[in-house]
């Protein structure tokens, strides 16, 4: 498995740690009001869930903000400064080898308050839907593809948890 330098990835996380606070509308269309959008976190591929959460809780002082599944060995850990903010997602989704034209695992997510809406702009600009991974009423998760073949996460909470 690929991984990113630890030298690399400390730098990429603490600047999208500092974009957390910064959120943007979009553009308005003349039938719709401008839409929230809002930089959420930077997920990585780990080896070992407990192990990167242990490291990045004691060294950066990060908390857990949710797992996934809830019950159970989580193949997901969500983490954030106490707080709140912007957050890290530490996933182990494959030890696989990296799939052709793929530079790493991981992904940038964007909470957003119309993910369908901002994933119809995001095609109509040359992106890539690539898995819809959403629940009937819970939240919106889109992953896409941008033209260069990163991948990103659409986010819209739950009806209700917003």
């Amino acid at each position: 498995m690929r991984r990113i330098s630890f030298s690399l990835a400390i730098p990429f996380v603490g600047l999208m740690v500092g974009l957390s606070a910064v959120t943007a509308e979009a553009q308005a269309s003349a039938d719709k009001p401008p839409m929230e959008i809002g930089f959420l976190g930077v997920g990585i591929n780990v080896a070992d869930v407990a192990r990167a959460e242990k490291f990045y809780t004691e060294v950066f002082g990060l908390e857990r903000t949710f797992q996934f599944p809830p019950d159970g060995e989580p193949m997901e850990v969500g983490l954030s400064l106490p707080g709140g903010g912007m957050s890290l997602l530490l996933a182990h989704l494959t030890d696989d080898p990296l799939p052709k034209g793929k530079s790493a695992y991981g992904r940038i997510v964007i909470s957003t308050d119309d993910a369908r809406a901002l994933a119809e702009r995001a095609i109509a600009a040359g992106s890539t839907l690539l898995r819809d991974v959403g629940q009937p009423g819970g939240p919106v998760i889109l992953f896409m593809s941008d033209l260069d073949g990163y991948e990103f996460e659409l986010y819209q909470a739950a009806p209700g948890r917003e």
